[in-house]
């Protein structure tokens, strides 16, 4: 199994969201976090998506979760992730 790592970007407020897919095109896959999809709810999907690449199962938890750090989504003001990415979980 391959795995999506993707950043969207909303593009009327500039909010950050860091997220995985499996299934879907994560161009067309709007994300699945809680804050998230509020925050679409309340000012429109209108988002830019940035893959960061498709990794092996093997590889993507490391990549997640570095990038989940370097970037301290979750206490950031700028990124709407409520909890680290690890790339394994939906």
């Amino acid at each position: 199994m391959s795995i999506y790592l993707y950043i969207k970007t909303h593009q009327t407020t500039g909010l950050k969201y860091f997220g995985r897919t499996i299934k879907d095109d994560p161009y067309e896959y709007m994300g699945s976090g809680k804050y998230w999809k509020q925050h679409l709810k309340k000012h429109g999907n209108y988002v830019d998506t940035e893959v960061l690449g498709y990794f092996a199962e093997d590889e993507v938890k490391a990549v997640a979760i570095k990038f989940s750090k370097d970037n301290d989504i979750v206490e950031s003001k700028e990124w709407a992730n409520l909890k680290e990415e690890n790339g394994l979980d939906g």
